[in-house]
């Protein structure tokens, strides 16, 4: 995350964004997505989690966003796999996390091709996980143990992000996003176990679909809008 931030200051300071215009931007947004525990277990399953999200745009093609998460992570025994892990995990987590679009790094053209790819965007960042995990006991598989844990991460963010509405400005008012996310558990506790033979590392990943609804903010005008006409 803190190269992300790094990397905006010196675009600041060194004159090489191109193009912005004057304009700030907060954004309020959420949606659905697909997320996967890559842990303990050898079958991950997919389960679906939704996202809530507040972005802070200091200029149009980059952002600081605070997402809060919820849903079911999981995974289960293979057949007739001498790994008994299996386990049911219903997480919160909050992440904050820095956010560079690639139309950063080039200027607004006459090209379709290059005006769709400045959307792109990727980012990083460090949240927290809240877990509340039942999984079944290794050494006696017919006992379920009830295990609770919060657990520190690392979000490594990608997507594309675009506008769907806009007012009479031109400016963005309504936009659609799709989103990944591979997310790094430090340390073990994803899947509740803490045994010697847990993976050396634990991650998920996040698939999702959702809206921001766009408040501009034009400091030089002293005001601040958002209108569709």
């Amino acid at each position: 995350m803190n190269k992300i931030f790094l990397t905006a200051v010196c675009l600041f300071s060194s004159g090489t964004i191109i193009a912005q215009t004057s304009y700030q931007q907060i954004t309020l947004g959420g949606g659905p997505g697909a997320a996967t525990a890559y842990a303990g277990a050898d079958v991950p399953k997919t389960d679906v989690a939704f996202y809530v999200d507040a972005a802070y745009y200091p200029i149009p093609l980059f952002n600081i966003g605070f997402q809060g998460q919820s849903g079911m992570l999981g995974g289960t025994a293979a057949p007739k796999s001498r790994n008994f892990k299996s386990f049911k995990n219903t997480y919160r987590a909050v992440t904050l996390t820095g956010q560079l679009y690639l139309g950063v790094f080039y200027e607004d053209g006459k090209s379709a091709v290059l005006n769709a790819l400045r959307n792109f965007y990727g980012g990083a960042g460090f949240g927290v996980m809240a877990s509340n995990i039942y999984n079944t006991d290794i050494s006696a598989p017919k006992i379920t143990n009830h295990v609770t844990n919060t657990l520190r991460m690392v979000p490594v963010t990608g997507g594309y992000e675009f506008n769907i509405l806009k007012n009479k400005f031109n400016e963005p008012l309504l936009k659609a996003n799709f989103s990944s996310a591979f997310y790094y558990i430090i340390g073990k506790g994803l899947d509740g176990y803490y045994d010697n033979n847990s993976k050396s590392f634990d991650y998920y990943t996040y698939y999702a679909i959702g809206l921001k609804y766009t408040i501009i903010m034009h400091a030089n005008h002293g005001r601040n809008y958002n209108k569709f006409d």
